[in-house]
C-alpha cells in the first residue's frame, strides 16, 4: 500500500528541470550537426580529388594511345584549371572557345588555389613539361594537394 501512496502523491518535474533537460538536448543536437557538416565537407573534398585524379589519368591515357576522337590526327590532351572548374581539352594549347572542351564544375564550397593552370600531356609519352601541384580548398580552409611528376604520374595527395 505504501507504493500506491507514493504514486498518488504525484510529484512530477518542475518547469526549471524540464528547461534544463531541453537545453542540454539542444546543445547536444547542435554539436552533432556541426560535426556532421565537417564530415560532409571532408567527404566532398576527398571525392573531388579522386575524380580529378581519374580525369587526369584519362587525359594522359588518351594522349599516350593517340586517341583521335574522330579527328584526322592524334594530338596531346590536357586539363585547364580555373578557380571554380576545370576543363578537359585536346591539343597543345587550351582554347576557351573550342566546342569539344568538357567543363567540370567544382562544388560551390570548393576552389582551386592555383587557377589558370594548364597541364598538357604530350602525345605518345604522356609526359608533362614540369612537375605540377594542384591545390583544392574548401570553405573551412581544408586543403588537398595533388602532386604530379614530370611523367604525369600522381606522386602524392596531401
Amino acid at each position: 500500500m505504501k507504493i500506491f501512496k507514493v504514486l498518488k502523491s504525484g510529484r512530477g518535474f518542475t518547469l526549471v528541470e524540464l528547461g534544463i533537460v531541453i537545453g542540454m538536448l539542444a546543445t547536444l543536437i547542435g554539436f552533432a550537426t556541426i560535426s556532421l557538416l565537417n564530415v560532409q565537407q571532408k567527404a566532398s573534398i576527398n571525392t573531388t580529388v579522386q575524380v580529378i585524379i581519374a580525369d587526369l589519368k584519362a587525359q594522359q591515357a588518351k594522349a599516350m594511345i593517340g586517341d583521335t576522337e574522330g579527328r584526322p590526327t592524334p594530338s596531346p590532351y590536357g586539363v585547364h584549371l580555373d578557380n571554380d572548374q576545370y576543363v578537359l581539352f585536346y591539343g597543345s594549347t587550351y582554347s576557351s572557345t573550342e566546342t569539344t572542351n568538357f567543363v567540370v564544375k567544382l562544388s560551390e564550397n570548393l576552389e582551386f588555389t592555383t587557377p589558370s593552370t594548364d597541364i598538357i600531356f604530350s602525345q605518345t609519352t604522356g609526359e608533362i613539361s614540369s612537375p605540377v601541384s594542384i591545390t583544392i580548398r574548401n570553405t573551412s580552409s581544408e586543403e588537398k594537394t595533388i602532386q604530379l611528376n614530370k611523367y604525369g604520374v600522381v606522386t602524392g595527395v596531401n
